[in-house]
């Protein structure tokens, strides 16, 4: 065996060596769901350990209602990309339907026909619009999994599962709403950078929803229009209405909806 054939195959172990433990950050289609290439969120090595957190997403949902979604990293590099999707149960079957929000794009691939992904690499976080599934789906599972910094860096894999909302179905088939007002803890709480907040209504109201700081001064407007009856979510984060950024601290967040008015705690932490 001459040295220039033993340096080239030298070389070509370095190179095999050098990028077996490497991700792959352009790869869609891998968000951990049934029928998806896999849970390497859009890498198929790196670490474990990332920073990656998804907000927005009901422990219980409604039917037909539409979500948003919001995927951060609390901690650690920016995004380099995540792949999500999300099914019926345990299976392979679309969970209702997904639309691009800020800074995502939607992609169907083979085993993963309404997945989403950011729109760009590196970047901090992202929204998507969810729209739950008719009545009678049941439980329905999302999937994401997503990487951070370079090719070798952290993986986070999430799998959320949330119920369908109790409802009682009348003689004439025709599905009934929430018998009452209520207005849901927020979560999470504490929070940092986006909390959810869930009101339920049992029929058309126009709904405020306005947050306060300690001292009683209206820091921003969440909700100020006309709902139809069922499961609604807000989300905020830590925003004035003038779109400054307001500093850590208790806030309170106030629902009025006709003779309906209730007033609920919450933390912000930066």
């Amino acid at each position: 065996m001459t040295h220039r054939f033993k340096a080239v195959l030298a070389l070509a172990a370095l190179i095999i060596l050098g990028t077996s433990g490497f991700a792959h950050p352009y790869y869609i289609g891998y968000s951990g769901a049934p029928g998806s290439s896999g849970r390497c969120a859009s890498s198929c090595h790196g670490s474990s350990g990332g920073t990656i957190e998804v907000n927005g997403f009901p422990t219980e949902y409604f039917p037909g209602q539409t979500y948003t979604i919001t995927i951060s990293h609390n901690g650690g590099s920016a995004i380099k990309q995540f792949n999500g999707s999300c099914r019926i149960g345990s299976s392979s079957a679309n969970a209702g339907t997904i639309a691009a929000g800020t800074n995502t794009v939607t992609y169907n691939t083979s085993g993963e026909t309404n997945g989403v992904h950011l729109s760009a690499i590196d970047l901090d976080n992202g929204t998507f619009e969810w729209t739950s599934p008719p009545s009678g789906t049941g439980d329905v599972t999302l999937y994401v999994a997503g990487h951070q910094g370079v090719r070798t860096g952290p993986n986070t894999t999430l799998t959320l599962v949330s119920s369908e909302f109790a409802t009682d179905v009348p003689d004439n088939g025709s599905q009934s709403v929430p018998s009452d007002y209520k207005l849901s803890d927020n979560y999470p709480n504490p929070f940092n950078p986006t909390t959810t907040i869930e009101f339920y209504l049992p029929r058309p109201s126009h709904v405020s929803v306005e947050i306060f700081n300690l001292l009683g001064r209206k820091v921003a407007v969440l909700a100020d229009a006309e709902y139809t009856a069922g499961n609604h979510t807000l989300t905020w984060s830590g925003l004035s209405s003038d779109g400054h950024a307001v500093s850590s601290g208790t806030y309170f967040y106030r629902m009025e909806a006709g003779a309906f008015i209730q007033t609920k705690k919450m933390l912000f932490v930066k």
